[in-house]
C-alpha cells in the first residue's frame, strides 16, 4: 500500500483546441474534461490504474471540493478527506495543436492551524492503518502554509513506519531535504532553484543532486527522461523512446508512481518509472492510461559516474 497526501489538491479542467494557443485571442475548444487532481491524487490514480493499492489524503472544501469528492467516488479511488472552510482550487490545462501544454493554476485556499493539524493526524493514521510502505507528500503548499508542514508530514510518515517520498518545489523541497525524506523527486527547474544555479545536463543534475540530497533523488528531465541518484553516490540515467506528446501534465506524477510501485533492482525500477512518465504524455488527461503505453523494455538506462 502507498499513501499519498496532497496539501493543495485541485479540480483540473482540460480544454483541447483545434489550433495553437494564441494569447489575446478568442478560442473555441473542441473538447473538455474534468478530473480530480493535485500531484498526490494523480500519483494514487496512476498507481491504482496500474493495479497497485494506494489511498489519498487531502483537504476538501467548497463547491469545487464537493465536485472533486464526487469524481473520486465515481472513479472508486480510496481517500481520506480533511474538511476545510476554504474552497479547493480549480486549475486549467490548455492543449493547443503545435503549442503544447499550457497550465493555469490557482493558488488554493488558506488552511487554518487546526486544519493543518488534522491533515497531519489523518496522514499518520492512514499510514498506520494501511501499513503503508511509502508515504508520498506531493505538490505545492497552500498560500500562507509554512514549509514546516513538510517536516511534520515526513515525521508522521516515519513514525508510522513508512519510507517517505516528497515531490514539491521551492521551500517545500528544501524542507524535505532538511527533514530527511527518503526520496525527493524534483524536476530540473526545481532542482536548479534549490541549488541556486542552472541544471544543464543529466550528468550535471546527478552532480547537483548528490551534493544537496543525502537520500535518494529522482530528477525528472522531460523528454530527456530521468536521473536517479542513490545515497551511496551512484547515479543512473534513463531515456524513453521517441513519442508523440499529447499532454505533459501529470508526467512527473506518473514517473514517481512508477518508482514507488514496487521494489527490485534500481535499473528496472527506473525504467518502469520513465516508461510510466512517458506513457502519461500519450493521454489527454493527467492520470490516464493510454491505449498503447510505453514498455519499460524500450527505455534506455545507463550508469553515470559516482558522485560522492
Amino acid at each position: 500500500m502507498i499513501v499519498t497526501v496532497t496539501p493543495n489538491p485541485s479540480l483540473d479542467r482540460t480544454l483541447r483546441l483545434p489550433g495553437p494557443l494564441r494569447p489575446g485571442k478568442v478560442h473555441r475548444a473542441t473538447g473538455s474534461s474534468t478530473e480530480a487532481s493535485g500531484k498526490g491524487v494523480n500519483v494514487t490514480r496512476v498507481l491504482r490504474a496500474n493495479g497497485i493499492d494506494s489511498t489519498a489524503v487531502l483537504p476538501l472544501g467548497g463547491a469545487s471540493g464537493a465536485e472533486l469528492r464526487a469524481l473520486l467516488l465515481a472513479e472508486r479511488v480510496p481517500f481520506t478527506a480533511v474538511p476545510i472552510a476554504g474552497r479547493i482550487r480549480g486549475n486549467i490545462t490548455v492543449l493547443g495543436s503545435r503549442s503544447g501544454t499550457t497550465k493555469l493554476n490557482e493558488p488554493g485556499p488558506e488552511l487554518t492551524a487546526r486544519e493543518l493539524d488534522e491533515l497531519v493526524a489523518a496522514t499518520g493514521k492512514a499510514v498506520r492503518e494501511h501499513r503503508a510502505r511509502w508515504l508520498a507528500i506531493c505538490g505545492s503548499l497552500p498560500p500562507g502554509v509554512p514549509p514546516g508542514l513538510v517536516t511534520r508530514l515526513v515525521a508522521a510518515g516515519h513514525a508510522a513506519g513508512a519510507a517517505v517520498a516528497v515531490d514539491s518545489s521551492g521551500a517545500g523541497l528544501a524542507e524535505a531535504v532538511r527533514a530527511g525524506a527518503d526520496l525527493v523527486a524534483p524536476n530540473a527547474e526545481e532542482l536548479a532553484e534549490l541549488a541556486g544555479q542552472p541544471v544543464t545536463s543529466p550528468d550535471h543534475a546527478a552532480e547537483v543532486a548528490a551534493d544537496l540530497c543525502p537520500g535518494t533523488a529522482l530528477i525528472s528531465l522531460g523528454e530527456l527522461g530521468a536521473v536517479l541518484v542513490r545515497p551511496d553516490g551512484t547515479a543512473m540515467h534513463a531515456v524513453p523512446p521517441p513519442i508523440t506528446v499529447v499532454n505533459t501534465a501529470g508526467a512527473g506524477d506518473a514517473l514517481l508512481a512508477g518508482w514507488l510501485a514496487a521494489e527490485g533492482p534500481a535499473a528496472a525500477r527506473l525504467a518502469r518509472a520513465v516508461a510510466w512518465g512517458a506513457s502519461a504524455c500519450l493521454a489527454a488527461g493527467t492520470a490516464e492510461l493510454p491505449d498503447h503505453p510505453v514498455a519499460p523494455e524500450l527505455v534506455t538506462t545507463t550508469e553515470l559516474q559516482e558522485r560522492r
